[in-house]
C-alpha cells in the first residue's frame, strides 16, 4: 500500500509539473509566433520556436509511451485514495486545457489582426505571396535593347494589355555603357475581360537583380489618354540616347516620362524627332510646346547639363501654336487684322486685332472665338489700357488666366499684362528690379523686355530679356519665378542665350 500511495503522489506531482512547463512553452511559443507576424523578426523569433517545436514533440513522443505502458489499477483498499489523485489531476488538467484555449483565443485573434492590410508583417507577407511577381531583367542595356526590353521581360511573368497607362511617371536611371541601374512605374489598364488592372514595377541593381511587380494596387483609373504609355515606347525606338549622353562627361543618366505634358514657351533642351530618327530643334519662340515628350537628363545636375526632351513628330498635333489651327488658316488669313493669336482648344481661341497704327505702333482689340474660328466677338476693346506698341505674344493658360506682351520703343523695352476674368481686364506685371553696376559705380536693371510666361513644375516662369538694345552679359535673360498664378514674382538667376 505504501509503494502504490508513493507512485500516485508522484503521478499526480508530475502531471502538475509537466503540464504546467508544457503550458509555458506554448504561452512562449504563441507569443514568438504573434510578434514574429506583428514585427517579422525572423531573426529574433525563429530560433525560440523552433526549441518550442522540439520540445513538443519530445512532449508528445513521452506522452504516447507513457500512455501505451499505463499500470493496472491497485488493490480495493487503494482506489479510494486512487480515486482521489486521479480527480486532483483532472482538475488540473481541466484548468491547464482552460489556460490553454485562453491563450490560444487571446493570441488568435492577435495574430489574425496582424493580417489585415497594414496592421502588421503578417499582412504584408500574405499581400506579397498574392500580389508580388519578380522575374530576372536580361535585356538590362538600354542602347541595345531599349524600352522594348523590359516590357519583354515583365511579360515573361505577368502578362500585361497592350494598352497602358501611366499613375504619374515612367523613371530610369542608367551608366554611360547603357546598363540600367534602376526604373520605377506605376502603370494599369484593362484586360481582355475589360477589367482594370494595375502594376506597380520597380528595378534596383544593387538589390537581387530582378524586376520587382507588384499586382491589383490601388489607382484612380480615368483611362486619359495624356497618360498613355505607348508614346514612350515609340520615343525610345528612334531616340539617338547614347549619342545624346555622350556630350555629357558624367556616370549616371535619367529617363523621364509623364505623358502629355506642357512646357510653355520655354524651348530649352526641345527636339522634335520624326520615326526615322531625324530631329529639328527648331522651336518657335511663341508656341506652347505640348506633347508626349521623353526627357534625357543627368540626375541632379539638371542646372548644369540642359535637359533634352524629345518630342515625337507622330504627335505634333498635341502642339499649341499661336498662329491659326491648320483648319482655319484660310479665313485667317483673309483677316489682315491679326496679329497674334492663341487658341486654347481647337474650338476656343483667342487674338488681338490692330485697331489703329502711327509711326510704328498699334493699338489692339481682344477677339474670341468659341466654334473654332468660325466667327469672332470681342471680348476687350483696349486690353493694353490706351498703350501703343507692338503686340509680341498672347497666351491662355486656362479660359480664365492669361498673359499679353507689348513691346515698344523699336523693341529696346516691353511689359506684360496678366488677366483673370478671360481677357475682359488686365493688370500690368511688375518685375523686382535686379541691380547691375556700371564702371562708374552706378546701378540700373538691365531685364526690361518680358516673353510669355510657361508653367513648369506647378509654377509659372517667365524670362525677361534686355530688348534690342541690350548687351549685358552677352545677352543673357533674367528668369522669374511665380508661385501664385503670376500675381507676384521672384528673381531666380541669369540664363544665357
Amino acid at each position: 500500500m505504501g509503494k502504490y500511495k508513493q507512485i500516485t503522489k508522484r503521478g499526480l506531482i508530475s502531471s502538475i509539473v509537466g503540464y504546467s512547463i508544457f503550458t509555458l512553452v506554448y504561452w512562449i511559443a504563441f507569443y514568438e509566433l504573434y510578434t514574429l507576424c506583428k514585427f517579422g523578426r525572423f531573426k529574433n523569433n525563429i530560433t525560440v520556436l523552433l526549441g518550442c517545436m522540439v520540445f513538443f514533440l519530445a512532449w508528445f513522443i513521452i506522452l504516447i509511451i507513457r500512455i501505451t505502458k499505463k499500470p493496472a489499477v491497485a488493490a480495493d483498499q487503494n482506489v479510494d485514495r486512487y480515486k482521489f489523485y486521479s480527480r486532483c489531476k483532472t482538475i488540473w488538467t481541466c484548468t491547464i486545457i482552460i489556460v490553454i484555449v485562453l491563450i490560444t483565443c487571446f493570441y488568435g485573434v492577435k495574430i489574425y489582426h496582424s493580417a489585415i492590410n497594414y496592421n502588421g508583417k503578417l499582412s504584408w507577407f500574405l499581400r506579397d505571396l498574392k500580389n508580388k511577381r519578380t522575374v530576372k531583367l536580361e535585356h538590362n542595356n538600354i542602347y541595345e535593347s531599349g524600352m522594348e526590353g523590359i516590357f519583354a521581360d515583365v511579360n515573361k511573368k505577368v502578362h500585361m494589355p497592350q494598352k497602358l497607362y501611366v499613375v504619374n511617371n515612367f523613371s530610369l536611371k542608367f551608366d554611360s555603357n547603357g546598363q540600367i541601374t534602376s526604373f520605377d512605374t506605376f502603370l494599369y489598364g484593362k484586360n481582355a475581360k475589360g477589367e482594370l488592372e494595375s502594376y506597380l514595377i520597380s528595378y534596383n541593381s544593387k538589390n537581387s537583380g530582378n524586376i520587382t511587380i507588384y499586382l491589383n494596387g490601388y489607382v484612380n483609373a480615368n483611362y486619359n489618354d495624356d497618360k498613355l504609355l505607348e508614346p514612350l515606347i515609340k520615343t525610345m525606338k528612334v531616340i539617338p540616347l547614347k549619342k545624346t549622353v555622350r556630350n555629357w562627361p558624367e556616370k549616371q543618366y535619367g529617363i523621364l516620362y509623364s505623358g502629355k505634358r506642357s512646357f510653355g514657351y520655354n524651348t530649352d533642351g526641345i527636339v522634335y524627332i520624326d520615326s526615322k530618327g531625324n530631329t529639328n530643334s527648331a522651336v518657335n519662340a511663341y508656341s506652347e510646346i505640348v506633347g508626349y515628350i521623353v526627357s534625357v537628363f543627368v540626375p541632379g545636375k539638371e542646372s548644369k547639363y540642359t535637359p533634352v526632351r524629345y518630342n515625337l513628330t507622330d504627335y505634333l498635333n498635341n502642339i499649341k501654336t499661336s498662329g491659326p489651327s491648320k483648319d482655319n488658316k484660310e479665313s485667317s488669313n483673309q483677316s489682315n487684322n491679326a496679329e497674334d493669336q492663341f487658341y486654347l482648344s481647337k474650338q476656343v481661341g483667342y487674338r488681338l486685332e490692330v485697331t489703329a497704327a502711327a509711326a510704328g505702333s498699334r493699338s489692339y482689340s481682344l477677339t474670341g472665338t468659341t466654334d473654332g474660328g468660325q466667327t469672332w466677338k470681342t471680348i476687350n476693346e483696349d486690353p493694353f489700357s490706351g498703350s501703343l506698341g507692338s503686340a509680341v505674344g498672347i497666351t491662355f493658360l486656362n479660359n480664365k488666366l492669361g498673359f499679353l506682351c507689348l513691346s515698344y520703343s523699336g523693341g529696346s523695352k516691353g511689359q506684360l499684362y496678366r488677366t483673370e476674368d478671360g481677357g475682359k481686364s488686365y493688370k500690368k506685371v511688375n518685375f523686382p528690379e535686379v541691380k547691375v553696376a556700371l564702371n562708374d559705380g552706378k546701378t540700373y536693371n538691365p531685364f526690361d523686355l518680358p516673353g510669355i510666361p510657361y508653367e513648369k513644375d506647378g509654377n509659372l516662369n517667365v524670362l525677361v530679356g534686355q530688348g534690342s538694345d541690350g548687351d549685358y552679359n552677352g545677352g543673357c535673360k533674367a528668369l522669374y519665378q511665380s508661385k501664385d498664378n503670376g500675381v507676384t514674382w521672384q528673381y531666380l538667376e541669369n540664363k544665357i542665350n
